[in-house]
């Protein structure tokens, strides 16, 4: 009788269940298409279908922490597509950003809401935890919106993925650490217990990578070979829930396992197979796990204490978006896409609905602190799309002032004609304007080095604070009246080699000589239409000097005795 009755409960809940994704399934369609209608993005669809059918307002569906379980596996998808598109290489590439950036952005982060929150009346402990919580953002929010207004690959991207991705490692220490928080009677032991653990971790990081990078790529080739389809798609979802859960059993997070595996396949020649079919089940899944979170928003409490919540998350969002934009703008990025890297990280993760709640469980975070914590990072999630369209127009404005600069650096430059523009005004640079003093040859240069740039205006050289690399700062130069221009620099291979196809369909008769990173980037730049490109390997500035007198059919001076001169004046 009780295995019965016990059945029919199986089957009530299990019928139950059944209805909630039925109701999941079409507010998802009609709520997201009408937000599609009205051109206000699939992501704020997803988070207001959450609201509406959620526990805390129609109540259609209830069992959100089952449901949570299967959404996070959108976000683990998400994790291995961006690690498909990215390389091993290109990521090393990343690693000041990585780690430079993204761990100036999460202590200073942390430290300026911590103590902020301390100010009005939270414990330290309470405080930090809160602090490094919030500092945290969502990398599935982030990562879909960028990939919808297709900026992932620019430079905005990259950033914005170099800051998620160190956050995404912070959040290993910061779960080992807060549990030891709450008992006072911590001592050396246990901190040396998580140093041990956190060693034992990258160990085991490094052997998953090891077998991974040599595993994988003849294990695919192996199932490609027979030609059956279930296979090959079985072996990808191996790779993607194998490799996440072998992460995890080491005490990190499932989705940078995933992350792992994406790089491990993202240089073979199955990864855009391999992407066909993930791709269908990373929408579906990261669209469930959009709705989780808005299903975890109070609506009730947030109205309860509206001018509270509404104060804090304008807090959140402008203490964090004016340290990113002013962490990014100190890096070179242009202003507006530093205001729109900052507005668009402002957000909370969903990491800090773990952090809180692992702090209250350890009484570290009073109940009612912590539901205030979480009103607001739910949200400040929901508001990210309004925040990138309102960073796009901030942006737009401050383009607008930049505008009126750059009719000023126009205005400056208006007599000079058949000149020499110098994209970069360091060794070599300044090498070269001294071949071009030499020979009666106007020039201007363009640098992103404040202090050198005062330096040198002080001294007469025509040089302004500029990036080469933006058309409108060049426009603003004349490089449309000018004879050559000569990039000393070759820190962004990729966007030199943009500039240089610009240049050569935009002005076909202008010389472009350039700096090349190796012998390979000397070829892509020279298929892109430079004159001339000098590989570093010999790129003395005595060499490029040579390509510049050779563009312009100079008769060669004595460069031995030039360079000679230059470096006895720098001695002095």
């Amino acid at each position: 009788m009780r295995n019965d009755s016990g059945c029919q409960l199986a089957r009530m809940h299990g019928f139950d269940f059944l209805v909630e994704g039925v109701i999941i399934l079409v507010a998802a369609i009609a709520v997201v298409y009408l937000f599609q209608r009205i051109k206000a993005g699939p992501v704020l669809g997803y988070l207001a279908a959450g609201v509406l059918i959620g526990p805390h307002a129609l109540r259609l569906v209830t069992h959100v922490e089952s449901i949570q379980t299967l959404a996070e596996f959108g976000v683990v998808f998400l994790l291995f597509i961006v690690g498909l598109e990215l390389s091993f290489r290109r990521l090393a590439s990343m690693r000041t950003e990585v780690f430079g950036l993204g761990s100036a952005q999460v202590l200073l982060t942390a430290a300026l809401i911590g103590a902020a929150v301390a100010v009005i009346g939270v414990s330290w402990k309470a405080a930090a935890v809160i602090g490094f919580g919030v500092a945290l953002s969502s990398t599935a929010v982030v990562l879909q919106i960028l990939a919808e207004r297709g900026e992932l690959s620019g430079r905005m991207g990259r950033t914005s993925f170099s800051i998620l991705l160190l956050q995404d490692l912070a959040i290993i220490p910061l779960l080992a650490v807060v549990p030891l928080m709450g008992d006072a009677g911590q001592g050396a032991t246990e901190w040396r217990a998580v140093a041990i653990a956190a060693g034992k971790a990258a160990a085991a990081l490094a052997v998953i990578l090891l077998i991974g990078r040599y595993l994988l790529p003849p294990l695919f080739r192996a199932i490609a070979e027979t030609h059956r389809e279930e296979l090959f798609f079985g072996i990808t979802l191996l790779a993607v829930l194998g490799t996440a859960t072998a992460t995890q059993a080491v005490g990190l997070s499932l989705t940078l396992g995933a992350f792992l595996a994406g790089l491990m396949l993202a240089e073979t020649e199955f990864r855009h197979q391999i992407e066909v079919y993930i791709r269908p089940f990373e929408g579906l899944l990261l669209g469930l796990f959009f709705m989780t979170i808005g299903m975890t928003i109070d609506l009730g409490f947030a109205a309860a204490h509206w001018w509270q919540v509404l104060l804090l998350l304008l807090g959140l969002v402008a203490i964090k978006a004016a340290v990113i934009a002013a962490l990014c703008y100190a890096i070179k990025m242009p202003a507006g896409v530093a205001i729109r890297t900052g507005l668009v990280l402002a957000q909370a993760s969903e990491f800090a609905f773990v952090l809180i709640a692992i702090a209250a469980r350890e009484k570290i975070v009073p109940v009612d602190v912590q539901q205030m914590v979480l009103a607001v990072a739910s949200l400040s999630m929901a508001a990210t799309p309004v925040l990138a369209v309102f960073g796009q127009w901030l942006a737009g404005r401050v383009e607008r002032v930049t505008r009126i600069g750059l009719a000023a650096l126009e205005q400056e430059n208006i007599d000079l004609k058949k000149h020499v523009v110098l994209a970069g005004y360091g060794r070599f640079g300044q090498m070269i304007a001294r071949l071009l003093d030499a020979n009666r040859i106007p020039y201007v240069a363009l640098d992103l080095d404040p202090q050198q740039v005062a330096a040198f205006k002080d001294k007469g050289v025509p040089i302004h604070f500029g990036d080469a690399t933006r058309p409108e700062i060049l426009w603003g130069v004349g490089i449309d009246r000018a004879s050559a221009i000569v990039l000393t620099t070759a820190k962004d291979p990729a966007g030199e080699t943009r500039l240089v196809g610009l240049l050569r369909r935009r002005l076909p008769d202008l010389k472009i000589v350039a700096r090349a990173r190796d012998s390979q980037h000397a070829a892509t730049l020279t298929a892109a239409g430079a004159t001339e490109a000098v590989p570093d390997a010999v790129a003395s500035s005595l060499h490029l000097a040579q390509s510049v007198v050779r563009s312009f059919g100079l008769p060669e001076t004595d460069l031995n005795q030039l360079l000679a001169e230059y470096g006895e004046k720098s001695a002095a």
